[in-house]
């Protein structure tokens, strides 16, 4: 006999409920967060248990911690669990029994497991993002206040260059070169630490090949090859294109109802951090790439509204493209089928990039 468990993970308490195919409870109790204590209560099942686990801040440790252990885990993606979040009964007993429910009948909406040995790496990759967005956030401070006091021969650039001695003799009073001064020290650790994380990072990633082939694909530098590669995490979860765009984000949602046809409200879903990467690609191409240059002003001509925005959201998409034929063929990125075979391979037929 099968058996399915279902875990709501508090902060500090975590509710169990494991039922039989026939939705008898065997075992319906609060636990402390102990890893130990709840693979105790799981063990004699283990042998035929399915465990499934809500998606929520601080899934790792147990959803890791049972995976060690042997056990199948599913983790729960959270927009996809109306059955819980527009219950009109909502307690941790009746959550955890719906989740056991909802994985007995092969309904839950499966979140991907990042493998664990590389997910430190990633965070890494979004805590630079951040540090970085931060790092922007004081330069833009310290062009506001010399706005404020109508100092002018400072743009953006040579914002980057200015010292504690040149805060002092633009600022008289002591209280602004205090403040434009530890503005100025932040900068100074937020580079260091930024410089620091790219190093041990572009270390690790050197050591992957397809992190060369991504640089193949225009617009993809360092930075963003680092960011793809490592957000993407395992490239055969996505078995075409249209699933890996539509995780990316550089396609729109749909809502379809007969023969009506609207955007969805729900385009945000999938990774930012990947939406972002390519957004940036489709810049750089178009900046410095000739062909990708004349394609984007051909489709900014056939618009009226947004003309611009439409253009480069297009030529994202085709980046998406070409970078999930990179790395699902490992092969260097070739101008002529993104140009020419790209919805062959959007559809899956035709030609390969080994071709």
């Amino acid at each position: 006999m099968k058996f399915y468990c279902g875990i709501d993970l508090g902060a500090r308490k975590t509710h169990v409920c494991l039922i039989d195919e026939n939705d008898h409870k065997l075992l319906d109790m609060k636990i402390d967060n102990n890893l130990g204590v709840i693979e105790a209560a799981l063990r004699p099942y283990r042998s035929s248990l399915e465990v499934v686990v809500e998606s929520i801040i601080n899934w790792e440790w147990l959803v890791y911690g049972l995976q060690k252990y042997g056990y199948e885990v599913k983790l729960a993606h959270t927009l996809g669990l109306k059955a819980i979040t527009w219950s009109k009964k909502k307690t941790d007993t009746w959550d955890a029994f719906t989740l056991a429910k909802l994985l007995r009948g092969r309904l839950i909406p499966e979140a991907y497991i990042y493998p664990y040995e590389l997910r430190p790496v990633r965070d890494l990759v979004r805590e630079r993002i951040r540090l970085v967005a931060k790092r922007a956030t004081e330069y833009g401070a310290i062009n506001r206040t010399l706005l404020k006091y109508n100092i002018q021969g400072f743009d953006r650039n040579a914002v980057k260059h200015l010292s504690e001695q040149d805060m002092h003799e633009l600022y008289h009073h002591p209280f602004v070169r205090t403040k434009a001064t530890m503005e100025l020290q932040r900068i100074e650790l937020l580079t260091e630490q930024i410089r620091l994380i790219e190093k041990a990072l572009f270390k690790k990633a050197r050591q992957d090949s397809m992190f060369s082939l991504l640089q193949t694909v225009p617009g993809i530098g360092d930075i963003l090859a680092l960011t793809i590669l490592y957000e993407v995490g395992d490239i055969d979860r996505f078995e075409h294109t249209r699933a890996f765009c539509s995780y990316c984000r550089v396609v729109p949602g749909i809502h379809q109802s007969s023969a009506r046809a609207y955007r969805s409200p729900n385009s945000k879903q999938g990774n930012r951090y990947l939406k972002w990467s390519f957004s940036q690609a489709a810049i750089m191409a178009i900046r410095f790439y000739p062909q990708i240059r004349r394609l984007y002003e051909r489709l900014a001509a056939k618009r009226k509204k947004a003309a611009r925005l439409v253009a480069r959201s297009i030529i994202a998409h085709k980046l998406a493209q070409a970078a999930f034929h990179v790395m699902k063929h490992q092969v260097a990125y070739k101008e002529e089928l993104l140009f020419r075979f790209s919805k062959d391979y959007a559809e899956g037929k035709a030609v390969t990039p080994s071709e």
